[in-house]
């Protein structure tokens, strides 16, 4: 696990510990500038805590790629599982467990903190997964039903698909879970309307 990690905010200030994922072949410092503006719109609530996947072939991953043989996606349950381990090891000093905490993050990052949150590897109040996925949803053990969940997707996502996203969702409340859910005219990417719609999420929870 690299640990390289950024922070943005004040820890003894903030009321949220929000702990970031970035997705698969970016980093952390390309989603600075987002999560900056997130923060100032939320007048500094947040402390941020945004890690760097480790390198895989050149490009940062968090966890083993899924492959597909015969038209079947077949994922690497061992391999998330021991990623994860190796995430919780990083992160541990950097959270205060007098506040909440919050995982999020965008494309293989969200689909990571839905993992994870969902799973309790870190006890989570909410999770926020923009243009992401559910992996790994055979074999994931649900143990955390109480966290918000808030998912954002492009309806013209051509990396992860709307029909994935649709999925997603078909899983989650298929489990007792109903995630708040917001889709936009756009693609793989963070949108204006998706900061905007996150913002406003958030204040309904401070």
């Amino acid at each position: 696990m690299n640990n390289d990690i950024i922070t943005v905010g004040d820890r003894e200030s903030a009321d949220i510990n929000l702990i970031w994922f970035h997705g698969y072949g970016a980093n952390n410092w390309g989603f600075e500038p987002f999560i900056k503006l997130l923060n100032l719109n939320l007048d500094g609530r947040l402390f941020v805590i945004m890690p760097n996947a480790p390198l895989d072939n050149g490009k940062r991953s968090w966890y083993p790629l899924p492959k597909e043989h015969d038209g079947v996606v077949i994922e690497d349950d061992e391999g998330i599982i021991n990623s994860k381990e190796q995430i919780k090891s990083s992160l541990f000093s950097y959270i205060d467990s007098n506040k909440k905490t919050y995982l999020g993050g965008f494309s293989q990052g969200a689909a990571l903190s839905l993992s994870m949150g969902i799973n309790a590897d870190i006890d989570c109040d909410a999770i926020i997964a923009i243009s992401g996925y559910v992996p790994s949803s055979a074999s994931l053990k649900i143990k955390n039903k109480s966290a918000d969940i808030y998912l954002a997707h492009g309806n013209k996502d051509t990396t992860i698909s709307i029909e994935t996203h649709v999925k997603s969702m078909a899983f989650l409340k298929g489990k007792g879970i109903n995630p708040y859910e917001f889709v936009d005219d756009c693609g793989h990417t963070i949108s204006k309307a998706m900061i905007g719609n996150l913002t406003d999420w958030f204040y309904k929870k401070l």
